[in-house]
C-alpha cells in the first residue's frame, strides 16, 4: 500500500487460514485442504494439503498424509509423504512408511516405520501410490471452487410467518364440537 492511499491490500494474511480438527472431534473421511491443518481429535481417513499439518498430543490419525510439512506429537498410523520437513516429537507414536525431504526425531518417540529421505520430486512421485492422490490437486480444487460458487448463487427463500388463528365464540348452531373453541396454535 502506498503512503496516503485509501486502497486496502488484497493479500490476505496466511495466519488465519487453518483447518482445525479440535479435541473431542471424531471424523471418518478424507480431509483435503488448501490451508494448514491442525488435528487434535480423531481422524480415520487421509489428509492432503499443500501446506503444513500439525498433529497434537491427543490426536489420532489413521490414514495417509500428503503435505508440505508435518509436526507430530500424537499418534499417526499410515504412510507419510512430506515434501519438506518432518518433525516427530517425544510423545509421538508413528507407524507406516515415511517418505520425506528431511526428518527430525526427538528422543522418546515411538516409531514403527520405514524412513526414506529423498528430494521433493521423489516425494511427489512416491505419493502417487496413495489412494488420496487419485485425483489431481488442480482438478479437486476446481471442483471445490465450482461447488462453492454454486452455493453462493442459490436463491434464499424467505421464511413466512406462521398464521395465528383467533379465538371464536361457540354458537349453539355449531354441529361440530371440535370447532367450537379454536385456540391459537403456536407450534
Amino acid at each position: 500500500m502506498k503512503f496516503g492511499s485509501n486502497k486496502q491490500q488484497s493479500v490476505e494474511p496466511h495466519a488465519g487460514k487453518v483447518t482445525v480438527l479440535s479435541l473431542g472431534f471424531e471424523l471418518t473421511g478424507d480431509i483435503i485442504s488448501k490451508s494448514d491443518i491442525r488435528a487434535d481429535g480423531i481422524l480415520v481417513g487421509s489428509i492432503r494439503t499443500d501446506k503444513k499439518v500439525v498433529v497434537g498430543e491427543k490426536a489420532s490419525i489413521t490414514g495417509d498424509i500428503i503435505a508440505e510439512e508435518i509436526s507430530i506429537s500424537g499418534e499417526v498410523v499410515g504412510d507419510l509423504y512430506i515434501k519438506g520437513e518432518t518433525t516427530i516429537y517425544a510423545d509421538a507414536k508413528v507407524a507406516g512408511n515415511i517418505v520425506t525431504s528431511s526428518i527430525f526425531i526427538h528422543k522418546g518417540a515411538q516409531i514403527n516405520s520405514g524412513i526414506q529421505v529423498v528430494d521433493a520430486k521423489a516425494v511427489e512421485e512416491a505419493s502417487k501410490s496413495s489412494k488420496i492422490n487419485s485425483v489431481s490437486r488442480e482438478e479437486l480444487y476446481s471442483m471445490l471452487d465450482d461447488r462453492t460458487a454454486k452455493k453462493k448463487d442459490v436463491p434464499v427463500k424467505p421464511i413466512s410467518k406462521p398464521e395465528l388463528r383467533s379465538f371464536k365464540e361457540s354458537s349453539s348452531t355449531d354441529s361440530d364440537d371440535n370447532d367450537a373453541l379454536d385456540f391459537p396454535r403456536s407450534w
